[in-house]
């Protein structure tokens, strides 16, 4: 199972196990923020686009899970930090899981954040905790080294990642302001910036 938002990490971690030949579940999980659903969409479109490459990508499937926090009362413009977001994503990926008999879930974490559930140690500790293999193969790299390696494979003009995204007719964009924005500008920066 990959946790998958449709963003340039989650997108190159499900390309990563599709092209070694996993079975891939990708699983989008709402939590009640107010750019959830643009990216859902986004996302459902992307699954849509990498379905007809893949035969071993299995049905999108969307859970809700508990906020911690009460995301309608929460400024996004600077912080990006999610109270215990890792263990919400994959508590609820696990009760998924063990019900589909799923032996292992992915996440796109790359470490770069200094929050206290986004480090090597916390996934192992998750891994022991939920019973489950919880692989974060990315984990110590930086945004633009995963962009790099994917780089002619994964179709990033199609991912999104902002927590402010507009839809203009069919066509959803992003803000090109916010944090999420500077972050994906940053990474693509160097002589990849024709991607979007």
């Amino acid at each position: 199972m990959v946790l998958f938002s449709g963003g340039v990490e989650s997108t190159c971690l499900l390309y990563y196990y599709l092209m070694q030949g996993w079975l891939t579940y990708p699983l989008y999980v709402k939590a009640g923020y107010p750019w959830e659903r643009l990216e859902l969409e986004k996302a459902k479109r992307l699954w849509l686009f990498v379905k007809d490459t893949y035969r071993g990508l299995m049905p999108m499937r969307v859970s809700t899970l508990v906020n911690p926090e009460r995301p309608e009362k929460r400024g996004h413009e600077r912080e990006l930090y999610i109270p215990i977001r890792n263990l919400s994503l994959v508590t609820t990926a696990s009760l998924y899981a063990i019900r589909k008999g799923i032996e292992c879930i992915a996440l796109g974490s790359l470490g770069m954040y200094p929050f206290p559930d986004n480090n090597a140690e916390y996934m192992q500790s998750l891994e022991k905790l939920a019973g489950l293999k919880v692989f974060a193969p990315f984990m110590g790299m930086h945004k633009r080294e995963v962009i790099e390696k994917f780089l002619g494979v994964v179709p990033f003009e199609r991912t999104l990642s902002c927590i402010n995204p507009k839809r203009r007719g069919r066509r959803i964009e992003v803000c090109g302001r916010c944090p999420k924005c500077e972050e994906r500008r940053e990474a693509f920066s160097l002589g990849l910036n024709q991607i979007t």
